[in-house]
């Protein structure tokens, strides 16, 4: 059996649970955000992302990134909102019905992080 094997036998048998897992911890690293704990919101979005690889969440993963790009961004980390950012380029899928708004949402993200990355640049 290899990683890939045994990863997809849990997503089978227990996918479901992890789906659950997965949407209590964002909805709870929300909650973090919104109370301006972006610590706290990095690290549960970050558990989210390594629980969501055995959840059956599917392309909805690039959600899943585009809030962690968001969090970096709130948490004065543009340059790790940059690296997710460009995940969820590898990750959209031009033949999904949503793909253009996708696009169009992360591109928006991009001027963000472009914004926030130069005036990290501009104070050094």
């Amino acid at each position: 059996m290899t990683y890939e094997d045994f990863r997809q036998s849990i997503i089978a048998e227990e996918g479901d649970f992890f789906d659950l897992i997965v949407f209590d911890f964002l909805t709870q690293a929300t909650k973090f955000a919104e109370a301006e704990k972006y610590e706290e919101a990095v690290i549960l979005t970050n558990d989210a992302l390594v629980m969501a690889k055995y959840a059956d969440v599917g392309y909805r993963i690039v959600y899943l990134i585009g809030m962690l790009c968001q969090t970096y961004l709130q948490n004065n980390q543009p340059e790790m909102a940059d690296k997710y950012f460009n995940y969820a380029m590898l990750i959209l899928d031009k033949n999904d019905s949503g793909y253009d708004e996708d696009m169009n949402k992360f591109l928006d993200l991009k001027a963000l992080i472009e914004r926030e990355l130069q005036k990290k640049n501009e104070a050094k």
